[in-house]
């Protein structure tokens, strides 16, 4: 191609627009733009004489391709370089076709200019990736289109026209060797004489001009085309199926090369002529709606925002495009996933066929709300590539994925790993979708094709083995933003500090790729990690957390918003909330837009106590979590249901329905205490901290000291709920309210319809009374004290029913939905769209779910 000063083309590749402050840095730039064959209007070259200056850029601009603007703090400041930089990036405003491309080239303490902070900015100041950066800003840079051949289209087109799959392969061969050709000669120059097919192709793959998706499509077609002029033929089986990945790879490379010619999206088309409602696309005969346009593409197609109408919930619809004869197959794999239950998985509801005017369009996946993006985004976002600990840590959900798929009965493998089928969310969850491994031959899987296992490209079975092999492939990607080679080397590569590519490489489980992935996080710091990566894509995207507020009400005020789905959430302390997530079902310690702690596993929370500053939480499973200032403090399971627990001084009992009963300290520990037989009911602690009671299933009480039993009372009352008022234990039965004094005396029952429960009180020497009257139905709170004087504090009106209560501060439900908090005898804020709710032990901090967010709110007052 011509040099700078070859005046031989009116017309250039790029313009160089830079402040003559800058010049140092910029100018062996430009050199190695010329080296690569490009045309380059630059100043100190290209100015002359004759017309005006703004002219002259001003035309150089308009004849020039692209205009590179070369940003640093004086290019920021000077009028000749803003007036360039306009002059390019109003010819295309919304960056569709990289008219403009913003390089970095000194760090900046200065704001990129309002008119292109749109655009990507590639950065130049890291010289460690200098030369990789380069060459992903000369793949945004078109090249002359060169004279197409007249019949270059009809090749094109002409594998996808042969019924015969030994003529489609011969196709394939004839079309890409013209279109090799072609693009060689647009991207690199004039043809070298003599060149062979090989040497265009391979001269093609390194010259660093093509994506790394066509270099894969490229060179996947080539060898698989290569049988029909060979004699390896016999060796192959030439099917329709086994020409789908070179299929694939052909129709890649062509909608690449010749946008014009890419196939129409026929699942957007299916979209269109879905049935109109008020509340979205209805798909016919089913329950469901599509409410919105797609917000991502994994491999089955688009996925959109849904609602089961029946259930009325949200839910996410996966238009999927597979051909009718494998219609049996789709449902059937889907009912294999819709086993699955866990954390790192996004397991399928339901699946069906979308029939418009009695036609079949295509397939659809009901899957729960999808709170993120996929994989391949931030990827794309993030240069291409994921900083270590981030791309370590999405494998690491993956592989955690994979542990559940293969321990199934029978073992399932997933077939189709890649970041497309991964979702991040807000807060750096990893979950796998369940997409299914079967290649279509009606859409075509390339993507899938670069990611699987050499084996698994050979047609062999899926495997365990071939599912880690994959997830090896993905680490590679996240890593370099290139797809590895089946024999690529991955030994001393500087992306992997952690060399877990050749660790991953003799593994052969999930369990043990968990290990590796694990440990490589661990000597890793602790950022950048997946969950600033997607923060700052968030941010990039306009997803941006609604920080504190005003006073909103009458001394109550907004201190955070945490943007994530949550069943329930709890105030920690200086700002900090534990939340049970919805979908994953996973405990989780947010500090404003970061994760101070993740649970490992997931967890069906049961019962919660509240400290000041601790949290205790039991699950069905006998999971125990306790938190303290912040952290987890300790954890352990007991065998059966949590029965019950309750925070003791620094340390947590808990009881499950299966006899168990231990206590956990501070320091991590859990001892176990003497058996309740009849399995655990409820715990009340006494004021002092080291007394505490045990209500049996069997309707027996036991008193302990310490650690020590002190007090079996078998059959004294079947108790609904115990709770200390200073010394005296009440127990709270069906109907009335008894108490056990120090001495083991017990009290008279007194008559207490309506009773519901019993809670500890704010004060020592009290406990708080729940009782239901009516009808119409109405909540009262009691007041109960150690000499047994019985006073109603709060009373709500008939529909409002009690969540949380500590003193004279309330938190309410209503029959219409929604939460309410009460101060004293007044509703102070309502949110109608809450979920749930929880009050700090002092009643001023309130953490709310709603849609989409949690918000932590304190009472000032």
């Amino acid at each position: 191609m011509a040099t700078t000063n070859d005046d031989s083309r009116d017309n250039y590749d790029v313009f160089v627009s830079y402040a003559s402050a800058d010049r140092d840095v910029v100018a062996p730039f430009i050199e190695l733009l010329k080296l690569n064959g490009l045309k380059v209007w630059f100043y100190d070259q290209d100015m002359h004489g004759g017309p005006a200056l703004k002219k002259q850029i001003a035309d150089a601009i308009k004849q020039s391709t692209h205009t590179i603007a070369c940003l640093t703090d004086e290019y920021v400041r000077r009028p000749w370089t803003t007036f360039e930089l306009r002059n390019s990036s109003h010819r295309d405003p919304a960056g569709d076709t990289a008219r403009t491309i913003l390089v970095r080239f000194k760090p900046m303490t200065l704001a990129v200019p309002d008119d292109v902070k749109h655009l990507t900015v590639s950065d130049l100041t890291d010289q460690r990736n200098y030369d990789r950066t380069f060459q992903r800003i000369t793949k945004l840079i078109k090249r002359p289109m060169p004279v197409e051949p007249d019949n270059l289209a009809e090749l094109c087109e002409a594998p996808f026209q042969s019924a015969e799959p030994d003529v489609t392969l011969f196709q394939i061969r004839r079309a890409n060797e013209a279109l090799s050709k072609f693009l060689y000669r647009r991207e690199i120059g004039e043809l070298p004489s003599n060149a062979t097919l090989d040497l265009i192709i391979g001269q093609l793959i390194v010259s660093g001009k093509l994506p790394g998706e066509i270099v894969a499509a490229l060179a996947t077609m080539q060898s698989l085309g290569n049988f029909a002029v060979r004699d390896e033929i016999d060796g192959f089986a030439v099917t329709r199926s086994s020409l789908v990945t070179a299929l694939a790879a052909w129709r890649e490379l062509t909608a690449w090369t010749f946008p014009e010619l890419k196939a129409p999206d026929v699942l957007a088309e299916v979209f269109d002529r879905l049935p109109r409602t008020a509340a979205g696309r209805r798909i016919p005969d089913t329950d469901y709606l599509i409410t919105d346009g797609p917000v991502s593409r994994n491999s089955h197609g688009p996925l959109h925002p849904g609602h089961d109408t029946v259930h009325d919930r949200p839910v996410s619809i996966n238009l999927v495009g597979v051909a009718a004869d494998r219609d049996d197959a789709f449902f059937a794999e889907v009912e294999r996933f819709r086993r699955l239950s866990d954390m790192n998985i996004v397991s399928p509801i339901d699946a069906g066929t979308v029939v418009v005017d009695g036609e079949r369009q295509c397939l659809f996946l009901v899957l729960p709300v999808v709170d993120g993006v996929s994989g391949q985004a931030i990827t794309e976002y993030h240069d291409g590539s994921l900083p270590p600990r981030a791309a370590y840590e999405l494998c690491l959900g993956m592989a955690r994925a994979l542990c559940t798929f293969h321990a199934a009965e029978p073992p399932i493998f997933h077939g189709d790993l890649r970041p497309a089928n991964v979702i991040v969310g807000t807060f750096g969850t990893v979950r796998v979708l369940c997409i299914g491994s079967e290649p279509d031959a009606a859409e075509g899987r390339l993507n899938s094709f670069l990611f699987a296992s050499p084996e698994q490209r050979a047609g062999a079975p899926l495997t365990a083995k071939s599912d880690v092999a994959a997830l090896r492939l993905v680490l590679h990607y996240l890593l370099t933003g290139e797809y590895l080679a089946v024999d690529g080397e991955t030994s001393g590569l500087a992306a992997d500090p952690g060399g877990v590519l050749d660790k991953l490489a003799g593994c052969a489980t999930a369990p043990r790729a968990c290990a590796i992935l694990e440990a490589a996080c661990l000597r890793l710091p602790a950022t950048p990690n997946l969950a600033s990566v997607n923060r700052a894509y968030r941010k990039q995207q306009g997803i941006v957390t609604q920080g504190a507020a005003p006073a909103v009400d009458q001394g109550l005020v907004l201190v955070g918003s945490y943007p994530v789905d949550a069943r329930q959430a709890w105030p920690l302390g200086e700002g900090l909330v534990l939340v049970w997530e919805s979908g994953t079902d996973t405990l989780v310690i947010l500090d404003d837009t970061d994760v101070v702690w993740r649970d490992t596993g997931s967890i069906a929370v049961r019962r919660v106590d509240i400290g000041r500053g601790r949290i205790a939480v039991g699950g069905w499973d006998g999971t125990v979590r306790y938190f303290a200032d912040g952290a987890l403090v300790a954890s352990g399971k007991l065998d059966g249901a949590i029965g019950d627990l309750r925070l003791i001084g620094d340390d947590v009992v808990a009881g499950s329905w299966k006899h168990g009963l231990s206590r956990f300290s501070d320091d991590g520990t859990q001892e176990e205490l003497l058996e309740v037989k009849a399995g655990v009911h409820r715990i009340a602690v006494a004021d002092n901290g080291e007394r505490f009671a045990v209500a049996d299933l069997a309707g027996g009480l036991s008193i302990y000291a310490g650690r020590r039993r002190v007090s079996d009372m078998p059959g004294i009352a079947m108790a609904a709920d115990v709770a200390y008022a200073g010394s005296r234990l009440v127990i709270l039965t069906d109907d009335a309210l008894t108490s056990l004094r120090v001495d083991g005396a017990i009290g008279v029952p007194e008559p207490k319809p309506g009773g519901m429960r019993l809670v500890p009180g704010s004060s020592p020497g009290e406990c708080t009374l729940l009782v239901a009257s009516g009808p119409p139905r109405s909540v009262e709170v009691w007041r109960v004290d150690e000499a047994d004087r019985h006073a109603c504090i709060a009373a709500f009106p008939p529909g409002v029913e009690v969540l949380a209560t500590v003193g004279d501060h309330h938190l309410t439900s209503a029959v219409d939905g929604g939460c309410g908090y009460w101060r004293r005898d007044a509703e102070r804020m309502r949110w109608p769209d809450a979920v749930a709710g929880a009050i700090s032990v002092d009643g001023r901090w309130i953490a709310v779910c709603r849609p989409g967010k949690v918000e932590l709110y304190q009472d000032i007052e």
